[in-house]
Parts: C-alpha cells; structure tokens; sequence
C-alpha cells in the first residue's frame, strides 16, 4: 500500500473524485526530470495544451502578464544557447524548448516578489503537464544571461526571462529521487525542524558529518550522467577530462598487480569511477565496492549499474554510523581504493584515512587525489578577500579545504600510509596557455589554437617540481 493509499483510507475523501485525486498524486509521485530525450518531434497541438495548462494557474492581481515562445528549430536553439551562454547538452537534444517570460514590471516593489511566485508555479503546471501527456521535461534555469533568451528571440525588454523549460518524448529512466519525509518538512503552529540541515558555508569546520551526508544524498539526484560520457554538473570534470583519463590508467596499472582485486571507491558521489573502471576491466575485477555516507546513495548506485554489470559486481556501501566514518568492509579486504577530491569536504580528513588503511589489504595500493591549495583556485581567493564564504559555485560540491602539498604528507604519515609517487595534474602556467588558446581560437586561427591544446595536452601530467602548483596532486600510497 502506498502512502497516498494510507492517507486516502484514513481520511476518506467527501467530495471531488477520488479517482482523480488519485491520478493527480500519481502524476506528482512519477514526475522526473528528463536529460535524455528521443528525436521525435512533440506535435504543436501537444505543446499549445501545455501552454494551456500554464495559463490556467493563478496569477498575481490576475494580470496574466506570461509570454511564452517555443522554440523548435535547430539553429535557433544554438542561438539561445550562445546568447545565454547556456551549457547543457539537453537543450540541444530536446525536439522544443518553451522559453518563459512574464512582465514583472507592475510588482518590482512587492516584498513576497508574487511575479516570481507566479512564474514558479506556471513552470511547475508545464512540468506536470508534460507528465499527464506521456512527454519528458525538465526546467533548465542554469543560464548565466537569461536576458540572452530574450535578446536571441526578439523579446521586449519589459518582458523578463525565466529559463527554459525543455520537452520531448523521454529516451532515460532515471531512478525516483529522495524525498523528505513530510515530517521532516512540516510544524503545526510553531517553527520545528526535525534534522539540523547543511550550511550555505564553505568551510567544512561548521559541517557536521550528517549535513555533509544529507548534501550529498539531495544533490545526486539532481543530474546524473549523461549518455554522452559528461557529468551534469555533478561534479566539474567531464567523464572524459584528462584527470579522469590520469585517474583510470594509473587504477588500471594497479590493478593488473591483482588477480580479480576487489576495488573501493571511497565517496564515488554517483560512480563515475566505478563506471570507467568496469570499461577498462571488462570483468577482470573480483568486486566494485562504492562506498558513500547514505542508502539513498547506495540505492542510486545499485539502480544505476543494475543493467551495467552482473548482479553482485558493483556493491553500494553505506557509512556505518551517524556522526563518524565507517566503511563496512572488513579489515584488509580491498586489493585497490580510489578517492577522487573527497578529503576536501573534511576540516580533519584523518578519520576517513585510517578507515581507507584498515580496509586495504597488506601490499593494496591507494591512489588519492586531493585539491591543492598552491594553484590559484580565483574564485576562491576572491571570496575570502570578500569574507563571503558561502558556497558559489561550489553549490555542487559542498564543504570543501585546499590542502597544502606538506599537510598532505603529514596526514599521510599519521595515519600510516606510505607516498610512493606524486604527480601534478593540470600545471597553472597551463591556465595561461589555455587562455591563449581560447583568444585565438576566437580570432579564427584554429591551427594555432589545436597547436597550444596539444601542447597543454603533452604537459597535463607533470612530476617536476611545477607538480607543486598544479590544480591537483594524486598520491599513490602503500601501508607504512
């Protein structure tokens, strides 16, 4: 019996259609945001009922000020695209686009801003109305100009933008969200929060592990991993950088070592790693253990790779206590562990090494990547400058510390571990070259800019001392 079904039976309904209560809930229950979508064209008649359920919404005052203008054509899209400087791959794949506008000049004033409370919820009527009619959707508000929309669409400017709402037939299935449970989200008469949440706050002294672990059990939900190989917006590196192609060589090398090694992959996030891993072994691995801090994590990983490998291949793990880290694995069971930039979300990143030693076998091998604090991270420097810590644009990534290269070696050290190698990935004077490139590349001297990125391309992976002002380093570790 389903939640909507124990509450239909404990108070019955005296009027309206229960049927159609329930098939409204049924729509709200199923509703996913959709990345992937078929080519398939949405029929105008489709499209014009959801602009028709839009507008049946209430407005402010009743003014109905709503413009919407969908958008279909290919090269429009990207002209949006370049206008918006909007850089999702879904608006390309997805048959329409229903960019959204509404006069908000009437209310500039109103202090419970009721033209955006109005536009919020003539975007949620499109995305269930999409639902009820068999469509895919999803609202792309990712833009970093959205008056570009207007400006690439020949929109007046008294008429503001408020993103995108891309439609078409659904070509994923992505596994059902977490929710919080209504408890959690509801007080009757007086203010009551069940669960401390997370800060809007970078430094990960004020994070408890609990909000570390509720972070990132929402935020996995919120993209998944694309078809073409990009992480949406999950993390910051496409599948296919140069950092995850170091990280997999290297894990693979290790893992030749082994015969059927069991693998962990400590705070995988949505098991990118893991993903690659499989490819690069086809089945050589005895185990894929991801190990990350919630079940609804685990789950994601175990719905994820259901159709990717053999039953029992790829295991979620889930952090065996509430405020410390805990692995569920016994000690000295793993062959070879990765951890990808996870240090970082910890203030005192030494609980989660010793538990990464006592998992890993005698003569297992660790390779660590970890932020250096050394390479001129500006959006940080600038923020600390401001004294304005919140998150930005690490909004995707939570808490996090730059570490220098010494506190690196001396948490190593501390909690018994050996470095048997270092490399820089991504030197800085490779951010200037890059820029160059760029510059070029703008002026039409294509060849010149190819020549500059593959030079970058040869000096990613640096041992000399430059590894020491590189954007990261990567450990290769042993047991002391």
């Amino acid at each position: 019996m389903t939640a909507v079904d124990k509450v239909n039976q404990a108070y019955p309904a005296t009027e309206g259609d229960p049927a159609a209560r329930d098939a409204f809930m049924a729509i709200l229950e199923r509703r996913r945001s959709t990345r992937m979508f078929k080519e398939t064209p949405v029929p105008r008649e489709l499209l014009e009922r959801l602009i028709r359920a839009a507008t049946l919404l209430p407005t402010s005052c009743n003014r109905q000020l709503w413009h919407f203008v969908v958008v279909t054509e290919p090269a429009l899209k990207v002209r949006v695209s370049d206008f918006s400087d909007a850089q999702q791959s879904y608006l390309y794949d997805a048959p329409a686009l229903i960019a959204v506008f509404y006069d908000t000049s009437l209310e500039t004033r109103n202090p419970c801003r009721t033209a955006e409370v109005t536009v919020g919820m003539t975007l949620g009527a499109l995305l269930l109305a999409a639902e009820a009619h068999g469509l895919g959707a999803i609202y792309l508000g990712g833009i970093r100009r959205p008056s570009g929309i207007a400006k690439a669409l020949g929109v007046p400017s008294y008429l503001r933008s408020f993103g995108l709402v891309c439609v078409g037939y659904r070509d994923d299935d992505p596994p059902s969200p977490n929710r919080r449970p209504v408890g959690d989200v509801l007080s009757f008469n007086e203010f009551k929060l069940a669960h401390e949440r997370y800060h809007a706050d970078i430094r990960p002294h004020l994070w408890k592990l609990s909000q570390i672990a509720d972070f990132r059990d929402k935020l996995l939900w919120y993209k998944g991993v694309h078809i073409d190989g990009k992480t949406l917006h999950v993390d910051s590196d496409a599948r296919f950088s140069p950092k995850f192609q170091y990280m997999i060589g290297r894990i693979g090398m290790m893992l030749a070592a082994y015969s059927e090694p069991r693998v962990l992959d400590v705070l995988s996030f949505n098991g990118d790693v893991v993903l690659q891993l499989l490819n690069a072994c086809r089945g050589g691995v005895g185990a894929l253990y991801a190990y990350d801090l919630t079940p609804g994590i685990a789950r994601y990983i175990d719905e994820r790779f259901r159709q990717l490998a053999p039953p029992g291949k790829v295991v979620g793990l889930v952090n065996a206590a509430a405020e410390t880290v805990s692995i569920p694995l016994p000690d000295g069971h793993v062959q070879v562990i990765s951890c990808y930039e996870r240090l970082e979300h910890f203030e005192d990143p030494r609980p989660l090494l010793r538990e990464m030693r006592r998992v890993l076998a005698p003569g297992g091998r660790v390779l660590l990547v970890v932020s250096n604090r050394f390479y001129p991270h500006l959006y940080r420097f600038k923020r600390m400058r401001q004294k304005n810590y919140s998150l930005g644009r690490n909004w995707n990534r939570g808490p996090e510390r730059k570490y220098e290269p010494g506190q690196i070696r001396r948490l190593l050290e501390e909690t018994g571990f050996r470095v048997t190698a270092v490399a820089g990935l991504q030197p800085a004077h490779l951010k200037g070259v890059a820029f160059v490139a760029a510059v070029f590349r703008r002026m039409g001297r294509h060849a010149v800019a190819d020549r500059l990125a593959d030079w970058c391309a040869q000096r990613y992976v640096t041992e000399g001392q430059g590894k020491y002002f590189s954007s990261s380093l990567a450990y290769e570790l042993v047991k002391n």
